[in-house]
């Protein structure tokens, strides 16, 4: 296993050792007392900055591990998708080295079964991969740097040029069921593997750009109508393939009439008020800390109370001096780490490691923080888990 594997070690490769100790409690949530036992920093880069703090919970030690990203570095975030393809895994590590990263950390939840599609909202330099349809938190990235967070359903229409005429998308990159209208990119694969019982318009992107000089926002996602076919079709780079099968070719045929070749035509999405300009958007969640308020609800993100349970967690936040932070608690050994309930970490976010906005990723055998050309922490299993995505840190273009 690469990694971290004794706490010398860590010492002798960490410029500052300090140890601390104190007692902390959370204010406006239920009380659950943590201790800071010792902490290790090292600069990384230019404004990154990895901390490696041991802290003590009433279950037993856990071990936190945090990347800051100041806002005045040479270094931003941005998501990076396994192999460029969904229903695809690789190992954070591999990823972060495909893009020259100085550090990383897993993503977004996926199905660890047959499928291994997302589960929750991808959008890399402006095209849309996947969608989300559930009120789960988005991790919004926008073209200087800056990170945002919302909690949104998000759905698609694709917009042909008659006013007023709109056919919605019931997905993005997944198996088209009965019925349903899907859009299939080359993040899917070379073709959309569909069955005869439907049509499919071939879409080549002209956009998105700038309106016009002076104005702010993005347009919405624009094509030209280049072809059709009836099943199984090739997905050309910078294409979009839209398949309906059959039972949604009688419920929309009129307006099917409208969509001819050489048209022009829209992909529009209910994104939040000025969401529509960020490149890069990951779904996760639950959401910890909003506004410096707890806010972790299970109920109304619908994800289910058994992730409540100590184990191994990683997230993302922004603190209250305008720092990114790239946060994974490490669990499997009752000697060395524990690990932390989403309770647990929001309570430290919040009160010891200073963030504003705190939210959750995929997390388990899952997380893992990739630091100047290793694996940094003890991915709970031993061995780091193959995953859907990461966050990376790179060079600022």
């Amino acid at each position: 296993m690469r990694g971290v594997s004794t706490l010398p070690r860590i010492g002798a490769l960490l410029a500052i050792c300090v140890v601390v100790t104190g007692l902390f409690m959370a204010m406006d949530a239920p009380a659950r007392a943590w201790e800071l036992e010792q902490q290790w920093t090292k600069p990384i880069g230019k404004g990154v900055t990895f901390y490696h703090f041991r802290l003590g919970f009433e279950q037993g030690p856990a071990h936190l591990y945090m990347l800051e990203v100041s806002p005045e570095s040479g270094y931003t975030i941005r998501p990076v998708l396994a192999n460029n393809r969904i229903g695809s895994l690789a190992p954070v590590e591999n990823l972060a080295k495909q893009v020259n990263a100085i550090a990383a950390i897993n993503g977004g939840f996926f199905d660890t079964g047959a499928s291994r599609l997302p589960v929750g909202l991808i959008k890399i330099d402006h095209r849309t991969v996947f969608e989300q349809f559930l009120p789960r938190p988005v991790l919004g990235i926008d073209a200087t740097g800056g990170v945002h967070f919302a909690t949104f359903e998000l759905h698609s229409t694709l917009h042909p040029p008659e006013q007023g005429t709109t056919l919605p998308l019931f997905g993005y990159n997944r198996p088209r069921k009965y019925g349903e209208i899907v859009a299939y990119s080359s993040e899917y694969g070379p073709t959309t593997g569909t069955n005869r019982w439907g049509l499919e318009l071939i879409l080549k992107r002209v956009s998105p750009r700038r309106a016009k000089e002076g104005e702010e926002n993005y347009v919405g996602e624009k094509y030209l109508v280049i072809g059709e076919n009836s099943h199984n079709t090739a997905i050309g780079a910078d294409e979009l393939v839209v398949s309906l099968h059959s039972n949604a070719i009688r419920r929309y045929g009129d307006l099917l009439k409208t969509v001819y070749l050489g048209a022009e035509v829209e992909v529009q999405t209910n994104l939040p008020e000025g969401w529509e300009r960020y490149p890069h958007l990951l779904g996760g969640g639950p959401m910890l800390v909003e506004e410096g308020r707890y806010v972790l609800d299970y109920k109304s993100e619908r994800f289910s109370k058994t992730l409540s349970t100590a184990t191994a967690r990683t997230a993302v936040g922004l603190t209250r001096n305008g720092k990114i932070a790239l946060i994974v608690i490490d669990a499997g050994s009752p000697d060395y780490s524990v690990g932390a309930t989403w309770h647990q970490l929001a309570i430290v976010g919040r009160d010891f490691l200073n963030v504003e906005y705190l939210m959750g990723f995929d997390g388990g055998g899952s997380s893992t923080m990739y630091v100047s050309g290793r694996v940094a922490n003890r991915p709970q299993g031993g061995v780091p888990r193959s995953v859907a995505n990461i966050l990376a840190v790179v060079p600022r273009k």
